[in-house]
C-alpha cells in the first residue's frame, strides 16, 4: 500500500512505474479474455519443442465462457427507484450514460481483473453524464482505505513511450502529464482544480476487500487455459501425424522407392514383405485429460462442471435449476457488491452532474436498485404456467406478464399498461356482432 502524500510531478512517473508487473497480467488476463492467446501459447511450445512452428496453434477460450457465465449481476437491466427526485429525470440520465451497458461490461471485466473502477464524466456536447469502466492495466490508486481512494492515476498508453499521458486525480486538484511527468495545461483549468470536489471514480470489488485495493485471485482459470491450449496443439499435431497409416517394406534395399496405389501392383523380391502401421497416437487419452481440466475448471468457480460437455441431452427447466445452485449463490455475493456500488455510483453521479447542472439531483435524493431475478431457461408452456401461478396470486399483474414475456418491447410498466389497454379495447371490439 502506497503512503499518501501531497502529489508531485516525479510522483506519477514513481508510481505508474513500480505497478508494472501488476499491469502487465492484468493485460494478459483480458487479452485471453479476447481471444489473444495465440503467441503466449506459441512460447509455450517453444520452451519444450525444438519446431514450435510445426504446431497448428487453435484455442477454445474458457476465460470468457467462465466469466460471462458467472457475471450475471447486469445479465437483464435492474430497475432502479429513485426517492427525492423526479423518476423520469433519473431514468433519463442513467439512459444518457447507457449505465446498463457499461455495466454490463464491467461486470464481466470485473470476473477477469477483480478489481475495477468506473469513471463518471461529463460530454459537453450532449450536456449529458458519461460512464466508462477502467481496468487495472490502466490504474494506480493511492489509499489508506481501499473503499475510499485518495488518489487516482490513469494512464493513457500511446503506440510510442512519449505519447503516453497521465491524469492525476485528487479530490481538490486534476492535472494531465506527459510521458516524463510534466504537467500540461488544461483548457479551461488554469488551476488544476477537481470541479467535483470528489474522485469521479467508484471502485468495484469482486469481494469485500481488506486492506488491498488490487484484490488477488483466478490465477488458477489462466493457468487452465495455458493448459488446455498447449493439449489442444498436442492433440491436433498428434491427428496430423497419425491421422494416416505409415506403408513399411521390407526385402528391399535402403534406397529404393516404391510406387504403389491401388492402381499399382507392388513388386517385392522373395521373401519380401509391404504393409501399414495402424497408428497408435494416445488421442483419446489426450481428449479425456483435455475434458478434465475443462470439467474441474468449470466446477471450482461455480458455472457447473456440464458447462463444457456437449454430450448432454436437453434437460428441462427444472433440472437445470438444480444445476445452478452453486452459480446463484454467486450471484448473491455479486449482488451485494453490486448494491454499494451503486449507491456510490450514485452519489458521484450527483457531485458531477450538479457541477455542470446545478440542482438537477437534489442533496437527500437516493436510488433502490432492485436486480432481476435470475431465470431458468423453461419451456414457453411452463413459462406461461407459471405466470398465470402469479397472476392467480397476486404477485404479478398483466402488466408484469405482458414485461415478462416481451422486455424488450415494453421496457417499462408504462408501455406495457397502454398496449394492454389497446389489446383489451380491440378485443372488446372484435367481440360485438355486426
Amino acid at each position: 500500500m502506497l503512503a499518501f502524500r501531497r502529489p508531485q510531478t516525479t510522483d506519477v512517473v514513481r508510481i505508474t512505474a513500480a505497478s508494472r508487473v501488476r499491469k502487465s497480467d492484468t493485460a494478459r488476463r483480458l487479452a485471453y479474455y479476447w481471444d489473444r492467446q495465440n503467441d503466449a501459447t506459441y512460447r509455450l511450445i517453444a520452451q519444450r519443442f525444438a519446431k514450435p512452428e510445426q504446431f497448428r496453434i487453435f484455442c477454445v477460450n474458457i476465460v470468457r465462457a467462465i466469466a460471462d457465465k458467472r457475471a450475471s449481476t447486469y445479465r437483464m437491466p435492474p430497475r432502479r427507484t429513485f426517492v427525492g427526485m423526479d423518476q423520469a429525470a433519473g431514468d433519463s440520465l442513467y439512459k444518457a450514460m447507457n449505465a446498463d451497458a457499461v455495466l454490463k461490461k464491467a461486470s464481466r471485466y470485473l470476473e477477469v481483473c477483480k478489481t475495477v473502477a468506473l469513471q463518471v464524466g461529463w460530454n459537453e456536447t450532449t450536456g449529458a453524464p458519461t460512464l466508462r469502466v477502467l481496468t487495472p492495466n490502466v490504474l494506480d490508486v493511492v489509499y489508506s482505505d481501499p473503499e475510499r481512494p485518495e488518489r487516482v492515476i490513469v494512464t493513457y498508453p500511446g503506440e510510442r513511450a512519449e505519447d503516453t499521458t497521465f491524469a492525476d486525480w485528487t479530490p481538490t486538484g486534476f492535472r494531465m502529464l506527459n510521458h516524463s511527468g510534466a504537467a500540461t495545461p488544461v483548457l479551461g483549468n488554469p488551476g488544476n482544480a477537481n470541479p467535483y470536489g470528489v474522485l469521479p471514480f467508484v471502485p468495484w470489488f469482486d469481494r469485500l476487500p481488506d486492506d488491498s485495493f488490487w484484490l488477488p485471485g483466478g490465477d488458477d482459470l489462466y493457468a487452465a487455459q495455458d493448459a488446455v491450449n498447449v493439449a489442444l496443439a498436442s492433440l491436433w499435431r498428434a491427428v496430423e501425424l497419425h491421422s494416416h497409416g505409415q506403408a513399411w517394406a521390407s526385402g528391399i534395399s535402403a534406397n529404393e522407392v516404391l510406387q504403389f496405389g491401388p492402381d499399382r501392383a507392388v513388386a517385392l523380391p522373395q521373401g519380401g514383405q509391404f504393409g501399414f502401421a495402424a497408428p497408435n497416437a494416445p488421442i483419446a487419452s489426450i481428449l479425456s485429460a483435455i475434458e478434465f481440466v475443462l470439467r474441474e475448471t468449470a466446477a471450482t468457480h461455480g458455472v457447473g462442471a456440464d458447462l463444457f460437455d456437449l454430450s448432454k441431452v436437453a434437460e428441462s427447466g427444472s433440472a437445470k435449476h438444480a444445476g445452478r445452485l452453486d452459480l446463484k449463490e454467486v450471484r448473491q455475493d455479486q449482488i451485494a457488491q453490486a448494491r454499494t456500488m451503486e449507491a456510490r455510483l450514485f452519489d458521484t453521479l450527483r457531485a458531477v452532474v450538479n457541477t455542470h447542472r446545478p440542482g438537477t439531483i437534489p442533496d437527500d435524493a437516493t436510488v433502490g436498485v432492485d436486480f432481476a431475478e435470475q431465470q431458468d431457461q423453461l419451456s414457453e408452456a411452463e413459462a406461461l404456467d407459471n405466470a398465470r401461478t402469479k397472476s392467480e396470486l397476486g404477485v404479478w399483474s398483466p402488466v408484469d406478464v405482458l414485461m415478462s414475456t416481451n422486455p424488450d418491447g415494453f421496457p417499462d410498466r408504462e408501455s406495457a399498461f397502454r398496449e394492454l389497454q389497446r389489446r383489451r379495447d380491440e378485443s372488446a371490439e372484435l367481440a360485438v356482432p355486426l
